[in-house]
């Protein structure tokens, strides 16, 4: 199949693509359980910002969904993991707040580590191929 602009010209050599292109690759990433999918961008970034902010309400907002479909969001991946993904603090003198538990930053982490490996390989067959 010929993709036009794509296919490289005699003598081109294939990495030359790639450096002088403005065409880029991407890759999304998403977990499933059953077919299901159950985490991806969006979830990623409801929880770096409840890492970030402390408050599922600040963190509902910076990803630019509800409150309420950030905590539908949150028990949907603790009952699919069954881990539980936040240490919360009941208000007060001091305020409330929400932290990751250690199990979700665990999850975290794992998760942008195979976020950057599959961009990595991305990448790298996108310079091979063109």
């Amino acid at each position: 199949m010929k993709k036009k602009g794509l296919m490289k010209k005699k003598g081109m050599k294939s990495n030359k693509m790639a450096s002088d292109s403005p065409i880029a690759v991407r890759a999304k990433l998403w977990l499933e359980i059953d077919g299901k999918p159950f985490f991806g961008e969006g979830r990623f970034q409801l929880l770096k910002g409840i890492d970030k902010y402390g408050s599922i309400n600040q963190a509902a907002k910076a990803a630019k969904i509800p409150y309420r479909r950030a905590w539908c969001y949150l028990h949907a991946m603790e009952d699919r993991l069954g881990i539980k993904m936040l240490d919360t603090r009941v208000g007060g003198y001091n305020g409330g707040g929400t932290q990751l538990s250690g199990d979700a930053k665990e999850f975290l982490k794992k998760f942008e580590e195979i976020s950057s490996y599959l961009e990595e390989i991305v990448e790298k067959k996108f310079s091979d191929f063109f």
